[in-house]
C-alpha cells in the first residue's frame, strides 16, 4: 500500500502519519527529510538541495525527479506514506510515472482555521517538527522551539495558502477523477480521524 498525504499546511496529518507507523508498520517518507540527509551525506547534489532547504522553496522538476528516483529506488516497505511529495503538476507527472499504484489520502481543512493555525506554530530548526503555539521546547530533545521565517505574519501564511490553492488542489481534482483520492476531514479530533482513516484504507 503507498500513500501520499496531501494537505493544507498544519491539517494534522503528521501525526495521523504517525500513529500508522506506530500502530500498522508504515514507514513514513518526509520529502523535506530526504532533503535533509542529501545534505548531511555530501552527496553531488548538496549545494542544490541546500540552497532549497534554506529558501523553503518548492523543487524544480529535473531536481525533484533526481531525489525522488533516489528515495524510491531505495525503499522495500509494502507499506509507505509519502508525505511532501506531490504538490503541483510536475511532481504528479514524475510520480506518477516512477510508481503508479499510490492512492492519495487528502486531508481537508478550511482555510481559515489553517491559517489560524500556522500563524500560532513553532517550528524545531534541527528536525523540522512544527508544535501548537503554547509548545517552547520539543518534548523529545528539548530544543528550544522558534517561530519559521515563513510563519512570522499573515501575509507571508496566505501567501502559502495561495499557493496551496493554485498548485496543489487543481492536482487533487484531477487525482480524484483518477479514483486515487481517499478524502477525510482534518476538523475531528485526532482520534476521530484516525479511525476514520482506518476504516478507508481497509486496515481495521
Amino acid at each position: 500500500m503507498k500513500i501520499v498525504f496531501t494537505w493544507i499546511q498544519w491539517c494534522g496529518k503528521w501525526t495521523q502519519a504517525r500513529l500508522l507507523v506506530e500502530k500498522y508498520g508504515f514507514t513514513l517518507l518526509e520529502m523535506w527529510n530526504e532533503f535533509r540527509k542529501l545534505v548531511a551525506s555530501w552527496t553531488e547534489l548538496w549545494n542544490k538541495v541546500k540552497q532549497i532547504i534554506e529558501s523553503w522553496a518548492q523543487v524544480d522538476s529535473d531536481l525533484w525527479k533526481e531525489i525522488m528516483e533516489n528515495v524510491l529506488k531505495n525503499q522495500s516497505s509494502e507499506k509507505i506514506i509519502y508525505d511532501g511529495f506531490i504538490r503541483n503538476e510536475w511532481n504528479k507527472e514524475i510520480f506518477d510515472r516512477i510508481l503508479p499504484d499510490y492512492k492519495v489520502l487528502f486531508f481537508d481543512l478550511s482555510v481559515e482555521k489553517a491559517k489560524s493555525r500556522l500563524l500560532g506554530r513553532m517550528f524545531d530548526k534541527t528536525t523540522g517538527e512544527t508544535f501548537v503555539a503554547w509548545t517552547t521546547h520539543n518534548p523529545k530533545t528539548w530544543e528550544e522551539l522558534v517561530k519559521r521565517e515563513d510563519d512570522k505574519d499573515e501575509k507571508a501564511v496566505i501567501k502559502r495558502i495561495h499557493e496551496y490553492e493554485d498548485k496543489t488542489l487543481p492536482i487533487v481534482e484531477i487525482q480524484k477523477n483518477e479514483w486515487k483520492v481517499i478524502e477525510v476531514s482534518a476538523n475531528d479530533t485526532i482520534e476521530n480521524i484516525h479511525n476514520v482513516i482506518v476504516e478507508k484504507l481497509g486496515l481495521s
